[in-house]
């Protein structure tokens, strides 16, 4: 996979429950998805062919679909790194059925565990990050696994576009 990171982008980001809008504010959820429509479509159009999705809710999720939805206009695959099997088990319905059509959609699916263990979301957020260039994320300062995926990519030294910052720059 390492003679492909150059053409792959990976996502992080908050789960819903840490965004700082309300799981059913819609209007905030639909303007983070356009933004990350846009931030693919720019990605895509620097060559970017391959985007790597967490598939944790919010963020990931929200991510993966952006992918899904630019396959109409440029030629990108959806990866997913699911940490262990049986990851959306506990998601709720409408979350669940999000990861699963996702799943349903990707080109490759990578399920680096067969089981839950401490460490396997971050054993996911390294693979994720050695196999890209670019991270595009959802970071606000908030500690957890998007902070430690940022910390990492700042140490591989990718490209981070950060969705969370007022002033935006999208390369």
């Amino acid at each position: 996979m390492h003679d492909l990171r150059s053409k792959t982008c990976c996502f992080s980001g908050y789960r819903i429950e840490k965004m700082p809008f309300s799981a059913n504010d819609t209007a905030a959820a639909d303007a983070l998805c356009a933004t990350l429509d846009r931030a693919v479509e720019r990605a895509a159009l620097q060559g970017y062919t391959r985007f790597l999705s967490g598939m944790s809710t919010g963020f990931d999720l929200w991510a993966a679909q952006a992918v899904l939805r630019a396959r109409a206009h440029f030629p990108v695959e959806l990866l997913c790194a699911v940490p262990f099997d049986r990851q959306a088990d506990q998601y709720p319905a409408i979350w669940k059925r999000s990861f699963n059509q996702c799943l349903l959609a990707a080109d490759r699916v990578y399920a680096l565990s067969r089981q839950y263990y401490p460490g396997c979301y971050a054993a996911r957020n390294r693979f994720m990050v050695d196999a890209s260039s670019l991270l595009i994320c959802y970071f606000s300062g908030q500690p957890g696994g998007t902070a430690q995926t940022v910390r990492m990519a700042e140490q591989a030294g990718l490209r981070i576009v950060n969705l969370a910052e007022r002033q935006m720059t999208l390369f």
